[in-house]
C-alpha cells in the first residue's frame, strides 16, 4: 500500500512544484494562487485519482509530501506485492521469483517460507547418509566462534553424514561459464548473463523473456556440488544450507529435484544448533572445508562470480580482457537488462544478484551483510588455490551436466 499525504505541521513554501510535477494534473482542480494552501488543508491529493505515483514528493525540495509505503512492498524489487480491495497485501505469484527480500522487510513476521527441518530429521533419524553442502557465505553465521574447522563437527551435532563447501562447485560453474562465454559471445549471442542466482534467473525469464537465451545455461554451483555428492555416494541425501530462499524454488525444478534433496537457510540451520545445544565455543576442529578454491568462495560477494569468470578467461589467453557490469537487487538488476536488450551491453558479461551485496544478503543470513562480506573476504584469503583451474575437479564437472 502507498499513499501520498502532506505531513502534519507542513513545510511547505507555496512553490508549486508539485503541481507542475504532476504529470495526471490531478491538481487541476485548484486555484494555481491557491493551490498550495488548498493542499494542506485537504491533507492529501484526490485520494481516489491518484496514482501513488510519487512524482510530486520527488518535486518538493521541503519536505512537504510523505509517500507512505508498506516495508514489504519497498523492498520487492519486482513489484510483486500490491493491495487488495480491503487495502491488504496481497502477494501476485506470477511476478514473484521468491527471492525473499519482502520475508526479511515485514517488521511483523506475516510472511513466511516453506520450511523442510522436519523432513531433514526425519531423513537423519531413519538412518539416510545426508550430506550438507554449504553455500560460501556460511563463514561466521553461527556466531563469533563457529570457525570454518569447525563447521564439520557441529554437522556431525546434528547427525549429519559429511559437509561440503558449495564453492568445489562454484569452481566448476566459474570454468564452464568462461567456456560458455567464450564459444557464444558473440558467435551466437550478444552478451552472457550468469545463471548463478536463481531469484535473478527467473526475473529475467518473467520480465525480458527474449533475452532469456543469454544466460547461460552452465548448472549453478549447488547443482554442481549436490551432483557430485550423489556421484560420490549412490543414495545418500543431499542438504543444501545457504542464504537463499530462492534455492527451495529452484531445488523443485523437475530436472533438479533429484539432486538436491532438502534445503535449509542459515536461520533454519541455527534453529536446529540451539534445539541440540550445539555450543561452537566448547566443540573440537573437524575435519576442514579447504577444498574450494578462492574464485569458488567469492561467490558469495556480489561481483565474486563475473570477477572469477573473467579472471579464467584471462588465465586461459592473457590477451583478452572480458567487459563486465554487475546488478544487485531486482529493481537494479532490472535496469541493467533494459540496458542489455537495448544494446548498451554487448559483448559483456552481467552479473546479476537479487540480494544488494549478494548472497550474503540473502533472506536466510544472519549477519549483516557488511559484517559479512568482511569475513567471506578473509575466508577467500585462506584458501589453498586461487583459481578454479587448480581445482582438482575441474575435470569433474563434464561427467556431471
Amino acid at each position: 500500500m502507498k499513499k501520498l499525504m502532506m505531513k502534519k505541521g507542513s513545510t511547505c513554501m507555496a512553490c508549486l512544484e508539485c503541481v507542475r510535477a504532476c504529470s495526471e494534473a490531478f491538481y487541476k482542480e485548484f486555484d494555481p494562487d491557491k493551490a498550495c494552501l488548498q493542499i494542506v488543508e485537504k491533507k492529501s491529493v484526490r485520494p481516489m485519482a491518484c496514482p501513488q505515483c510519487g512524482k510530486c514528493a520527488e518535486a518538493c525540495q521541503y519536505n512537504a509530501i510523505i509517500k507512505l509505503e508498506r516495508p514489504c512492498v519497498k523492498a520487492c524489487g519486482m513489484d510483486a506485492i500490491v493491495s487488495d480491495e480491503q487495502g491488504r497485501a496481497v502477494i501476485n505469484q506470477d511476478k514473484c521469483v521468491a527471492c525473499g527480500q519482502c520475508l526479511v522487510s515485514c517488521p511483523f513476521g506475516a510472511i513466511v517460507d516453506k520450511g523442510q527441518i522436519f523432513q531433514v530429521i526425519r531423513s537423519i533419524m531413519q538412518g539416510d547418509r545426508v550430506v550438507a553442502i554449504v553455500a560460501p557465505a556460511f563463514v561466521g553465521q553461527f556466531g563469533k566462534d563457529s570457525l570454518p574447522e569447525k563447521i564439520s563437527a557441529a554437522m556431525k551435532a546434528l547427525g549429519f553424514h559429511k559437509t561440503v563447501e558449495v564453492a568445489v562447485g562454484a569452481d566448476m560453474c566459474t570454468i564452464e561459464e568462461a567456456e560458455d562465454f567464450l564459444m557464444k559471445v558473440p558467435a551466437e549471442q550478444s552478451f552472457m548473463a550468469t545463471s548463478c542466482c536463481p531469484a535473478w534467473h527467473s526475473m529475467v525469464e518473467k520480465l525480458f523473456p527474449e533475452q532469456f537465451k543469454n544466460i547461460s545455461m552452465t548448472l549453478t554451483p549447488m547443482v554442481f556440488t549436490a551432483r557430485l555428492m550423489k556421484k560420490e555416494d549412490p543414495g545418500c541425501k543431499v542438504v543444501f544450507v545457504g542464504p537463499c530462499a530462492a534455492k527451495k524454488l529452484e531445488a523443485i525444478r523437475a530436472d533438479i529435484r533429484s539432486d538436491v534433496d532438502f534445503v535449509l537457510t542459515f536461520e533454519e540451520l541455527q534453529g536446529m544448533f540451539e534445539a541440540k545445544g550445539v555450543d561452537f565455543a566448547s566443540i573440537p576442529a573437524g575435519e576442514p572445508l579447504n577444498e574450494g578454491t578462492a574464485a569458488g568462495r567469492g561467490f558469495a560477494v556480489s561481483g565474486g562470480v563475473a570477477q572469477a569468470v573473467a579472471d579464467v578467461i584471462h588465465r586461459t589467453d592473457p590477451r583478452l580482457e572480458i567487459k563486465t557490469a554487475r546488478a544487485e537487487g531486482l529493481r537494479e538488476c532490472r535496469k541493467l537488462m533494459t540496458l542489455a536488450k537495448a544494446g548498451k551491453y554487448d559483448g559483456y558479461l552481467l552479473e546479476g544478484m537479487a540480494c544488494p551485496g549478494g548472497c550474503v544478503a540473502g533472506a536466510g543470513t544472519l549477519l549483516p551483510v557488511n559484517i559479512a562480506s568482511t569475513v567471506v573476504e578473509r575466508y577467500k584469503k585462506e584458501a589453498d588455490q586461487e583459481s578454479p583451474l587448480e581445482s582438482k575437479y575441474r575435470s569433474a564437472r563434464r561427467e556431471l551436466d
